[in-house]
This record gives C-alpha cells, sequence and structure tokens, in this order.
C-alpha cells in the first residue's frame, strides 16, 4: 500500500522538501487513486497449453524444450518450426537463456499464435544468450550452443539456438529477435538465412523486451523462401502490441520470389567492407559480381556516420535494458504489450542470485549512468535519427544496400572478451537497428571453410526487394 515513503522518495527525486503533513496529505491521495484503480483487472490471455513438454537433448544444444501443440491446418503446414526462448508459449517454462528467470506462460506470443494458427507444427523453443545481451551464445545458463555449421567456434547469438537448430536441420526455421544483429549474426555465423523485419512491423507481445525502441522478432530459415512465408505469417498489427499499429497491413515479402532482379541496383557499403576480414570482404565481393551476372549493378557508397551508429545502437540498446530490468520489465508508454505474471517474474530474476554476471554488470553500469543523466542516451538517438536520413537518401538511390553481416566469420569460443570484440560482432548490423530498416542475411561462400554471410539492407516496407536479391544470390551460388 502507498504511504508517506513512496511520496518521500518521489519529493527526493524531485529535490523537493515536503514537510511531514504533505508527505501524509499526498500519501492519502495515491491510496485513493489505487483504489480506484483496483477494480481494473490486470487480465492476460490463455492459450490451451503445449503437451508433452519435455528438455531438448540435441547434440548442438540448439533446442531448450521439445513438445506439442493441437494440430490445425494452413499454408505453413509443412514446416516444422521453433521459437527463441524469450517468446511465450503456453505451458513451456521460458528462460531467456537464463538460469534467474522462472516463468511458465499461460499464453502465447503474438507471433506463436500466428504461426499455430496458419498450420505450422510449432514444436520447440530454442536456447539463447542470457536475456539476449550477447552475440556468441556462449552466455547461455544452460550451457553454451554449439555451431553445425563450423567446428569448434561459436554459432552467434544471441539467437544462437534457433541458427544452430536450422543449419542443423532440426527445423525448417525458427524465430529469433534482433536487436543489434541477435537474428542475422547466427545465421551469419551457422550459413542459413535471417530477416530483420522493419522495427514495429511484427508484433512483440508475449516477447521479452531488451530494447524497446530497436528490438524485432524475425525468422531463421534453411533458405529465404522460407524466410519469407514466415515473416508474412507473423507480420502485420495487432491491438495487444500498440506499438505495431501505425500503419496497415504489409506487402507480401514472399512477392520478392517472382520479382527479376535484372534492372537493380545497390550500394556496396565502404566502411563495411574495409573493416571486415579480408576473407569475408573477398567473398562478398564475390557475390556482388555474382549478382550482376544477372544484371544488378553496383557501386560503392560512403555512408557517413556508419561507424559512429554502431556505438550509438550499443548506447540505446544499454540505456533501455537497463530502464526495462529496473521497471520490473515494464515500461510505461506505447511499449510492445502487457502481462502482470511477466512483470513480476522479471522483478524476481533481475533480483536473484543465479542472475548472469554479463547481465547483472549491464543493468549496473547502464542504471548507473542514466541516475548521473540521460544525455549520452539522447545524443544516441539524435544520431540516429540523423543516421536514418543518411539511410533513407541512398536508398533513394540504390533499391538495396550492401555489407557482410558480420566482419568477421564465427570467433572461436572464448574469443570475444572486450567491449570492443562485442562491440566488432555488431559493427554491420546494429546500424540498422537503430534505423529500423529491413535486413536480409544470406549465407554465401565460406572463408576459411568457415561459412560467410553477405546482408541486404532495404527501403521500409520494402521486404520484398530484399527476398528477391537474396533469391538471386541462391540461384547464383546453385549455377
Amino acid at each position: 500500500m502507498v504511504d508517506d515513503t513512496h511520496v518521500r522518495t518521489v519529493a527526493d527525486r524531485l529535490g523537493l522538501d515536503l514537510t511531514e503533513e504533505e508527505r501524509a496529505q499526498y500519501a492519502e491521495a495515491a491510496r485513493g487513486m489505487d483504489a480506484q484503480y483496483d477494480s481494473l483487472p490486470a487480465e492476460t490471455p490463455t492459450a490451451t497449453a503445449a503437451t508433452d513438454v519435455e528438455a531438448g537433448t540435441d547434440g548442438h544444444n540448439a533446442v531448450r524444450y521439445r513438445f506439442d501443440l493441437p494440430e490445425t491446418d494452413g499454408p505453413l503446414a509443412d514446416l516444422e518450426l521453433g521459437v527463441k526462448d524469450n517468446l511465450a508459449v503456453a505451458g513451456v517454462p521460458m528462460h531467456c537463456g537464463s538460469a534467474a528467470l522462472e516463468f511458465t506462460p499461460e499464453y502465447h506470443a503474438t507471433v506463436v499464435d500466428r504461426l499455430h494458427e496458419a498450420g505450422a507444427d510449432v514444436t520447440a523453443t530454442t536456447n539463447m544468450d542470457e536475456f539476449a545481451y550477447f552475440t556468441t551464445g556462449e552466455t547461455c545458463a544452460f550451457d553454451p550452443i554449439e555451431n553445425p555449421g563450423a567446428e569448434g567456434v561459436v554459432p552467434g547469438g544471441s539467437s544462437s539456438g534457433s541458427g544452430a537448430a536450422v543449419a542443423a536441420g532440426l527445423l525448417d526455421a525458427a524465430l529469433g529477435s534482433d536487436t543489434g544483429g541477435s537474428v542475422r549474426i547466427p545465421a551469419s555465423f551457422c550459413g542459413v538465412v535471417g530477416l530483420k523485419p522493419i522495427h514495429r512491423l511484427v508484433p512483440r507481445f508475449g516477447f521479452a523486451d531488451l530494447a524497446p525502441s530497436l528490438d524485432c522478432v524475425g525468422p531463421l530459415a534453411a533458405d529465404v523462401e522460407t524466410a519469407a512465408r514466415v515473416h508474412d505469417t507473423i507480420a502485420g498489427p495487432h491491438p495487444r502490441d500498440p506499438s505495431s499499429m501505425g500503419g496497415p497491413a504489409p506487402p507480401a515479402a514472399a512477392d520478392g520470389l517472382e520479382e527479376s532482379v535484372d534492372g537493380l541496383s545497390v550500394g556496396v557499403i565502404e566502411p563495411a567492407m574495409a573493416g571486415s576480414d579480408e576473407a569475408v570482404a573477398s567473398a562478398v565481393e564475390d557475390a556482388v559480381d555474382a549478382l550482376g551476372g544477372q544484371g544488378v549493378s553496383a557501386e560503392s557508397v560512403s555512408l557517413p556516420q556508419f561507424e559512429t551508429a554502431t556505438l550509438a545502437g550499443l548506447v540505446v540498446a544499454g540505456a533501455e535494458f537497463a530502464a526495462l530490468a529496473l521497471a520490473d520489465g515494464q515500461l510505461v508508454g506505447t511499449g510492445t504489450g502487457h502481462s502482470e505474471p511477466w512483470r513480476t517474474a522479471v522483478r524476481e530474476a533481475v533480483r536473484s542470485p543465479d542472475l548472469g554476471a554479463n547481465v547483472r554488470e549491464q543493468i549496473l553500469t547502464n542504471g548507473a549512468l542514466a541516475e548521473d543523466g540521460l544525455d549520452h542516451y539522447v545524443a544516441a538517438q539524435t544520431l540516429g535519427a540523423e543516421f536514418t536520413a543518411v539511410v533513407d537518401e541512398a536508398l533513394g538511390s540504390y533499391d538495396a544496400l550492401v555489407a557482410p553481416t558480420t566482419p568477421m566469420t564465427a570467433p572461436e569460443f572464448g574469443e570475444i572478451t572486450s567491449d570492443e570484440d562485442f562491440a566488432r560482432t555488431v559493427a554491420n548490423t546494429v546500424p540498422f537497428n537503430l534505423t529500423g530498416h529491413p535486413a536480409l542475411s544470406v549465407p554465401i561462400e565460406t572463408a576459411d571453410g568457415e561459412p560467410v554471410g553477405l546482408e541486404f539492407v532495404g527501403a521500409r516496407r520494402d521486404e520484398a526487394t530484399l527476398v528477391a536479391l537474396g533469391a538471386a544470390l541462391e540461384t547464383a551460388a546453385g549455377s
């Protein structure tokens, strides 16, 4: 119940010196409001719970749980799918890769509902970096995830299990989340396709936010066609995620499968190429040349502020993650939906001694920075707006932009240790979370025997062009 200590806390933050009588008056007024608000039920939806829930046993540690949902029929009936462990499936424990989180939802995430209603056999949740805050798959509390695409190296993260499960052939596709590259990085390292939709295109109710102004839910798949089909199923507004309600249903990404790329032009991002390992940049150059054989023209583009956008994206992610943790996982405002059981679970998790060291450090350091002021966050968002205009202008001249998805092939386990190491893994991906543009990672030739991903970045609501270009690359590779 609200009392004068709560009033004192707020007053102290505002620098107000209230008398004891004033504190008591404000507390009494707050209690009156609370009594009125108690008439609003904190209800959440329910769904038929999964059955036969069992821990995953695959050799790559990709699958967290296997389960059954009631059989349905629809356009995705030919696909066996999984979802990342930060997406709710009714009756399946949801850990977000953390030993600190104990939560079994009674509802499905909106994207899970949509896949299930479309006939997909949703049969697994997939392991991930703890609370999605790393890029290698090594911070998962349930042991690291292995990379089926290359021995002895990380699978990428944070959607590590989704990438590994698809690469191993355990699933036809799997949903991941992408805040700074967490769909595209494992796609690149594991040698599969990863599609990050435009920001706010896919509803995020039932998803564990990391940084709401950056987060996207998207598919990893064995091929571009499957990724496009899954994308089109989960995309579109839904009232349980108010942030998704700003536009009409999107054009189908799968339309790009029927489009010719002859006559399209791409801008190859020069600083991304210059910052990549030589073998990776060479593989991308070869892929762009192969597109040239199908009528795609290419030019180098400088894209000012590209390198600075990486730092800005990391600032935004850190500040928003700390704010979420300190607000028990539920920010006030037009967020991604509301669930009282989830809020309670997050409150307990962030205070648990089982919380991983990396996540605890992110909360404490970014939370401390915020207590000192949010000028760094404002500066990062301002730069994000400026860089968004730069990307929009470039996409006025080109049909898509091109870069290596990651500057390197998959690192060895234990290799990514410093802030600089971490920043390099997201150097070519997080700038486009900052701008919100759609991006597609497609596997191309290997470098030293390890997969390489090529990233296409497209105009808003133009995933179809990315799909057309990605399918063209697959055709070139198969010819």
